[in-house]
């Protein structure tokens, strides 16, 4: 059993000024990375990636849209950084057939330090 102190956990978390699209692979996605790695070990219960973006959005369509090629780009250069090889698609239906896709605009940081970014 977890031990709750009496003191306020408010003063602990930081409300983090980013919303998220959090994307994980689906089986089209799985299909196409196994075929490029014929050793990769993957399913439909593989870890998805968190991507921060703007806290406040209204249209969860045209922010998908806004930002689907650079997930695409970064999902697909993690298989191979040969574009040629990636899936091709143009429509946001063609994106989400890859992709299980959740969006928010809540992000805690439940962590005493200071976040680091590292550009790539």
């Amino acid at each position: 059993m977890v031990q709750v102190s009496k003191r306020s956990y408010c003063c602990l978390m930081n409300l983090v000024n980013r919303g998220f699209i959090f994307v994980s692979p689906r089986k089209p996605f799985i299909d196409w990375a196994k075929e490029i790695d014929t050793n990769l070990l993957m399913d439909e219960n593989a870890e998805g990636t968190m991507y921060l973006i703007e806290e406040e959005f209204w249209d969860d369509e045209l922010i998908l849209k806004q930002y689907a090629k650079k997930i695409a780009s970064q999902e697909f250069s993690s298989i191979s950084e040969d574009e040629a090889l990636w899936p091709k698609w143009t429509e946001l239906a063609e994106f989400e057939a890859f992709f299980s896709i959740e969006m928010g605009c809540t992000c805690i940081d439940l962590l005493k330090e200071p976040l680091q970014k590292e550009a790539f």
